[in-house]
């Protein structure tokens, strides 16, 4: 859809864009049912949103349900579905969706039904309970719809993919994109607030220490300083994360731009006597804001440094990855740090949560990373290591996308 002057119009609030685009492509098929679910459910402003995915190939029906009054999805998922003689994709699915969860049980509200076809013979089907449509629904339905039916596809054939492997995405550690939304509204907020003290206390400080001759005096007022300084910094932090710059990407060299942060990160590298496999074809590259790509990498690296014992070795490698949203890097990160408590897998990716030793930071560095990420288009996950240690996912434009929001 263009407007008159060419732009590309759109009815999806960013917020919704991004948080449907942060969902490529490393979710398992049943998270990302529920997510979607989600979603859907703030987008329209459904009193309840009902969404089903029918599979052929294998004979398989999974579902996820979310009330806006709890906002808590419940789920169905069923192999070896019976066929319905005679009956179409739609009709098939229809059934199977009433049968697990009666349409009557779910909202005295009317439902509005959709159906799309996405990866391969797989058919999505979707209920919104809601009382009335505004103007410009059927369009919001139907951005909804395109996108919601790529991040599906791009599920179904992450999971083909790793239908042969070992190690599964379900333990997969994810951001709550809700919960660092609310997170960020409230660092924002705060940190006006607190930024104006600070400042009063040191310019205060600063006028103080002109006139003041006792050196146990300049030393107690030295000691203020620094400390308001520190807090101003950590407020820097916070907003960062809460409002950071608009990216401005660009096509980059991914093995350049590594070699950079592992320049930059040479004095800690040496410090924790760690040592580095780097594993980068020349001709990889990626589409990202260099600075804040920059910002995202050193986070990810000074995560593992910092969990790691004198001698252990990170690993860094990627791989281009095609999808049906574009062509995408696949960057891992892997450590042979002590892994995650079930605390830090809780709040890995919360700011103000550090589970290192006082004074060693409040953990922003993973939660700005993540910021960066959406904004990109990208996804950030973490996987705890099967013997010790942890790998960090990163998919990541290689491109410009298409369909990019302004």
């Amino acid at each position: 859809m263009s407007s008159e002057t060419g732009s590309v119009e759109t009815h999806l609030p960013a917020v919704i864009s991004r948080r449907l685009w942060s969902l490529i492509p490393t979710r398992s098929l049943g998270s990302t049912i529920s997510e979607l679910a989600s979603v859907w459910c703030e987008a329209t402003g459904s009193a309840a949103v009902y969404l089903g995915v029918l599979e052929s190939e294998p004979s398989q029906f999974s579902a996820a349900m979310l009330y806006a009054s709890e906002q808590e999805a419940s789920s169905v998922n069923r192999e070896i579905v019976p066929v319905l003689p005679g009956a179409s994709r739609e009709e098939r699915l229809h059934a199977l969706m009433n049968e697990a969860h009666s349409f009557a049980d779910i909202s005295d509200q009317p439902a509005r039904a959709y159906y799309q076809a996405c990866h391969r013979e797989t058919m999505l089907g979707l209920f919104l309970f809601t009382p009335s449509v505004r103007d410009g629904f059927d369009l919001l339905v139907s951005e909804l719809l395109d996108v919601s039916q790529r991040v599906l596809s791009q599920a179904l054939i992450q999971g083909e993919s790793n239908s042969g492997e070992s190690t599964s995405t379900a333990k997969w550690i994810l951001p709550d994109a809700d919960k660092l939304e609310a997170m960020a509204e409230f660092a924002a907020g705060a940190g006006h607030e607190i930024n104006n003290p600070v400042a009063t206390i040191v310019g205060r400080v600063q006028m103080l220490l002109k006139s003041e001759t006792d050196p146990e005096r300049r030393q107690a007022l030295s000691t203020i300083g620094g400390q308001a300084y520190r807090v101003r910094d950590m407020i820097g932090d916070a907003m960062l994360f809460a409002r950071p710059p608009a990216p401005r990407p660009e096509a980059l060299s991914l093995s350049q731009t590594i070699d950079d942060v592992l320049v930059s990160l040479q004095e800690e590298i040496n410090q924790w006597k760690v040592q580095l496999e780097v594993n980068i074809a020349e001709s990889l590259s990626l589409y990202a804001d260099e600075t804040q790509w920059k910002v995202v990498l050193s986070n990810l690296l000074l995560n593992s440094l910092q969990a790691m014992e004198a001698g252990g070795q990170i690993k860094i490698s990627a791989s281009p990855l095609e999808t049906e949203s574009g062509p995408f890097i696949h960057l891992k990160v892997i450590d042979e740090g002590a892994g995650l408590t079930e605390e830090e897998r809780i709040h890995l990716f919360d700011p103000f949560y550090s589970a290192r030793q006082a004074g060693r930071g409040l953990g922003f560095g993973l939660s700005k990373s993540w910021r960066i990420a959406t904004q990109h288009g990208a996804t950030i996950a973490a996987e705890p290591n099967s013997d010790r240690g942890v790998t960090f996912h990163l998919y990541w434009p290689a491109e410009k996308p298409d369909n990019s929001v302004d």
